[in-house]
């Protein structure tokens, strides 16, 4: 009986890892938080450059089942603001202005498990949607004016309302959301 057990428990497990398959993609995001915080705010008197990287995405998944997938997502971003500032000192009387140039960055780094589900499995077109939540580190530092470096830190998500994937093994790949992975994505995907 137990050699019975142990054989059908090892033909499980055999099938079981057989029929799971990795995915890697890396995809690219020109419409990151960063752009949608640059489109609400506009820009300010005295910026001369600014300019953002856009949300560079390298997620891993691994098949569950045929339709459902878990991963792990890696994210960075980065943003560049230059230009001249004016620093005002109120003393009694006069006022005193001091103006300076500046360059100011941010970035952040995601690392985020992930889950998705896909619902349409044709095998060389696959529709999916997906959820992601983690953690992720920003950085800020400014240079001129106001010196100063800061560190934020805390929990981040990205809801994946639609996902495609196009080819069998390999292919194009694109995301359409909303969270830490940007708004749009699209990029190169390999299974083995």
């Amino acid at each position: 009986m137990r050699k019975l057990l142990f054989t059908w428990l090892f033909a499980l497990i055999c099938q079981f890892n057989y029929a799971q398959t990795d995915e890697i993609s890396l995809t690219y995001s020109p419409a990151s938080l960063y752009r949608f915080e640059k489109w609400v705010d506009g820009s300010h008197d005295g910026q001369t450059k600014y300019f953002i990287l856009g949300a560079f995405n390298l997620d891993y998944y691994r098949y569950i089942n045929t339709w459902l997938k878990i991963g792990v997502n890696l994210m960075y971003d980065k943003v560049i603001s230059e230009g001249t500032g004016d620093l005002q000192y109120y003393t009694f009387p006069p006022t005193t202005s001091v103006i300076f140039d500046y360059r100011s960055t941010k970035s952040t780094f995601v690392i985020a498990p992930q889950v998705e589900f896909e619902y349409l499995r044709n095998p060389k077109f696959r529709l999916a949607s997906g959820l992601s939540f983690g953690y992720g580190k920003e950085r800020h530092k400014n240079n001129g004016g106001l010196n100063y470096s800061v560190d934020l830190e805390g929990f981040t998500y990205h809801i994946n309302l639609l996902s495609f994937k196009w080819g069998n093994k390999h292919g194009l790949t694109g995301h359409i959301g909303a969270g830490h992975k940007g708004f749009v994505n699209l990029g190169y995907f390999v299974r083995f």
